[in-house]
């Protein structure tokens, strides 16, 4: 093992015989093997089994178990996200086994993992499955093996791995993002509401003869939709469970605005929304349409919303509109790409 940060990762996990396995499984703060598996292979097969499995641990593919887990999914996506940053010779599975459009390459594993379910076949590898019987959500172990990122990051001792991985491994130590706290924040900036007179309350400095009042929310917020193809069905139907969940309390009405290049059709209602969205799939995108309409009727809304992939030019807008606005991006990849832009026009978060 010649690369530094992988013999530490090895060391830093047990290793367990196990002669029930094909060669090689992780997780639960072990490396398991099978011996009689190993003692056939050459010095360089070896090597690359090991290189597989301390790579997929830094990653902390085996401590990130994704929300109703299948096993042979999950480790399909893993090998998937690993040929992608590192050139392996015998590790299965490949983003091109699945998918053509290049858009699809250099993910990361989350989204792997989400695109192999929502292509609609069952995973029927009992095999895979057995290879991530390991694997789970391990806080422990999950710090640890970013601790190891963070040394080798500040010590410089990458070895000879690939500086595209070494990248990946450096992003995976930010800080995640928790949309649930963004859209928490940007919907107590734009509540707005006014007073009303009402007979089921008393007023509290006359008492039963004046009627009371309360308050009534009046918050009206636009949704832009990119709707040129770079956005899936699967990712509308999350971000509208999101839109409905955190706006449900406060909110008396969401509009939903569809655009690519240019404006598609007038503001629906959010209830109606989902009959009436219309994926384009032209290519194409640019934010300037939206944020022009939103300025010209800015005195009709309390706040902005806009659900995107990020690529397109970045629009122009005083900073009145972009303390009023909140970036969605449909992926972890896609927010980490524009965060930087999109940070100074508003808020920003991503949802998958």
């Amino acid at each position: 093992m010649r690369e530094p940060l992988l013999l530490l990762t090895l060391l830093s996990h047990r290793l367990v015989a196990n002669d029930t396995i094909k060669a090689l499984r992780s997780g639960k703060g072990m490396i398991e093997y099978n011996p009689a598996c190993l003692e056939g292979l050459s010095d360089p097969e070896l090597e690359e089994k090991i290189k597989i499995e301390t790579v997929r641990l830094l990653l902390r593919h085996p401590y990130r178990r994704p929300p109703q887990n299948d096993p042979a999914f999950s480790l399909i996506a893993s090998n998937i996200t690993l040929n992608e940053f590192y050139a392996f010779k015998e590790l299965p599975y490949r983003a091109s086994d699945y998918w053509e459009d290049p858009g699809f390459r250099k993910q990361n594993f989350e989204f792997y993992y989400r695109e192999l379910k929502g292509l609609g076949s069952d995973s029927d590898s009992g095999e895979d499955a057995e290879e991530a019987a390991l694997w789970d959500d391990d806080d422990y172990m999950d710090q640890k093996m970013k601790g190891m990122v963070s040394q080798a990051a500040l010590n410089k001792t990458w070895g000879s791995l690939p500086g595209e991985l070494v990248e990946t491994l450096v992003a995976s130590l930010r800080p995640a993002v928790d949309y649930r706290k963004i859209l928490r924040g940007f919907r107590a900036m734009v509540l707005s509401g006014e007073k009303v007179l009402t007979r089921t309350k008393q007023s509290r400095r006359y008492g039963l003869l004046y009627l009371g009042r309360k308050n009534q929310f009046t918050t009206r917020l636009l949704i832009g939709v990119d709707v040129s193809g770079s956005i899936s069905g699967a990712e509308l139907d999350l971000f509208y469970s999101a839109m409905n969940r955190f706006f449900y309390y406060g909110v008396n009405t969401l509009e939903l605005l569809q655009f690519d290049t240019l404006i598609q059709g007038e503001p629906v209602l959010m209830r109606k929304a989902r009959k009436a969205i219309e994926v384009t799939g032209r290519g194409g995108t640019s934010f300037q349409p939206l944020f022009n309409y939103f300025s010209e009727n800015h005195k009709n809304y309390d706040g902005l919303i806009v659900f995107t992939d990020g690529f397109a030019p970045i629009p122009q807008l005083a900073p009145a509109i972009a303390r009023k606005t909140l970036w969605i991006c449909n992926s972890k990849a896609n927010y980490e790409r524009h965060c930087g832009w999109m940070g100074k026009l508003g808020r920003c978060c991503w949802i998958e």
